[in-house]
Formats: C-alpha cells, structure tokens, sequence
C-alpha cells in the first residue's frame, strides 16, 4: 500500500520527479533522448526545442495524457505564453517543438491524431525584408564597434551563412589553404563548402589575436569546443543573446530594421547581380533546389531579365 502510494505521489509530482510513461512530459523526454538526435538539427535548434518545452509546454500539459490531449490544450500553452509577452516566433517555436512530440506519438502509435495542426501557430507581424546594399555592407564593416561584430557581419555578408550556422563554426572547420570553410549540419541536416574570400580570411585572421588575447585576459575560458565566435568566456553564442545584445543595439542606430538573416540576404542578391549562376548562388546559401532560390529572390531576378532585355534591345533594336 506505502510502495502504491509513493508510485502515486512521484506521477502526480510529474514535471518534479518520475513521470506516468503515458504522459505528454514522458514522450517530450523520449523524443529529447532519442528522436531529437537522429533528426540532424543542429546543437542550437535541439537546445531552443527542449528549452521551450521545458519551460513553456510542461507546466502546462505535461502532466496529462498525451492521448487526451485536444486542441484546446495547445491552444492553452498559446495563450499562456502570450500572457507572459512572449514573442510569436517563440510561441510558434513551441508549437513546432509540440508538434516533433506529437509525431513521434504517432510513429510510435501511442496516438492517432497531431493536435497542433488544428491550431495555427502565431507568426507575429509581417516585416518588411531589409537587404542592405554593397555600401551599406560596407560601413556597417567599418562602423562595427569591435572585432567580434566585425567578423560577425563579414562573415555572414560574404558567405550567406545562417546565423544558426555561422555560430555552429569552429576554427577546425576553416580551411586557409584550400580558400573554403566547412559548414556541418545546416538546414535539412545538411553539410557544404562556402568560398573563403581573401578579405573574410583577412577578418579571420585579425580575430583570431583578438579571441586569443580575450582568453588570455579571461580568468576562465571553456576549452569545451574550439568556437569560431564566442561569448566573453569562450562558450558558444546563443543566437537569441546574440541578437538583443550585440546586433539589435548597432543596427538600430546604423541601419533600422536591418536583421543577421539581412546579411544572407545581401550575399545572395550581390551575387545574382554579379551574374553568378543560380545553380551555384542556391549550392552556397545552402538550399534544396534553384527553385527555392528563384522564388525567394525573384525581386532580383526580375530585374535582371529587365536589364538583359535592355541589352539585347541596344544591341538587336530597330531591326
């Protein structure tokens, strides 16, 4: 009867200790174990999925029943997170980490049904894309306050990295010689090779003394991994502290509006323009297909099909 009672005490304290195995909190756990690892997501998007979950959606359903939950219950978790003024790319960010659960009930056949494509995950307001032009490229290179952001916005100008990627870098995966760097585990778990310009390499090379004479400085430094860039104590950077802590403040007074996916943006509208094939514009930005790539910068290569017309008229015109 004790032993019955404790078995009880430990399910109904759920989130705190020993969960029910038929409980949502107990496939979230399953699938941060297992399924999250083999779905090539890079260390920073694994880490966002659980960290949400455990912050955000346990509280709300962990302790029930993953097949009773409804609708209404991720609609719950979207509303509690909103009274807390959460973003709602953070709310929608739990709704996909809700949804990776969800899926993994199905495939284990715990569950029939994935209650998040009922509810429609909150995508916040629609902003108008900035894409910095090769001046502006310029002097936010010359106006960066310190090396690290520097480096930061030649890096991502001059390869069309993802912030996500750009931070997943080690020194390992820059290759001086052969002019390239490696990058691993990008979008669909997939890995490529970006060209090392010399004025990037350049960069890297002034930021390599500056990192190594930050480290020297620092009384502690984590020897974890050998981060190309790095938080003031050698850890690797978090995207989101990134953003609000380095970027944002720069960027609202040199460029409003202005985004690291800007960045991306800039080398892949600079490269169309410079007549570099699509084939090879959509290989460097890392996409499935040209026709990701011609859909996204259609902007561009309309008014590149403008000009060639134009040229063609100059040349054939009056004929």
């Amino acid at each position: 009867m004790a032993k019955r009672k404790e078995a009880e005490k430990r399910i109904n304290n759920g989130l705190q200790g020993t969960v029910a195995r038929d409980t949502f909190a107990a496939e979230a756990k399953r699938w941060e174990d297992v399924v999250s690892l083999s779905l090539n997501l890079t260390t920073l998007s694994r880490r966002s999925y659980v960290d949400v979950l455990n912050l955000h959606v346990l509280p709300v359903i962990g302790k029930l029943k993953i097949a009773e939950l409804l609708p209404s219950h991720i609609a719950e978790v979207m509303v509690s997170m909103k009274k807390k003024g959460l973003s709602p790319s953070y709310q929608h960010q739990a709704h996909k980490a809700m949804s990776h659960v969800f899926k993994m009930g199905i495939a284990d056949g715990v569950i029939a049904t994935n209650p998040t494509k009922v509810v429609s995950p909150p995508r916040g307001t629609v902003q108008i894309r900035v894409v910095p032009d090769r001046d502006l490229v310029k002097a936010l290179v010359s106006s960066a306050p310190d090396e690290r952001l520097k480096t930061f916005i030649v890096l991502a100008a001059h390869t069309g990295l993802r912030i996500s990627e750009v931070f997943a870098l080690t020194w390992a995966d820059v290759k001086l010689d052969a002019h390239t760097i490696s990058v691993h585990n990008g979008k669909g778990g997939k890995s490529r090779a970006v060209y090392l310009t010399p004025t990037l390499a350049a960069q890297l090379k002034v930021w390599k003394v500056e990192q190594t004479r930050q480290r020297l400085a620092s009384s502690w430094w984590s020897v974890e991994n050998d981060w190309l860039i790095t938080s003031d104590i050698g850890t690797q950077m978090d995207t989101h502290n990134w953003r609000k802590k380095h970027f944002k403040p720069f960027t609202d007074k040199a460029a409003p509006g202005l985004t690291p996916h800007s960045l991306r943006h800039a080398f892949a509208t600079l490269m169309l323009e410079e007549g570099v094939p699509m084939r090879v514009v959509a290989e460097q930005m890392g996409h499935s297909s040209t026709r990701i790539t011609e859909q996204t910068y259609s902007h561009v290569t309309a008014r590149l099909q403008a000009e060639a017309g134009a040229a063609v008229e100059r040349a054939l015109g009056g004929i």
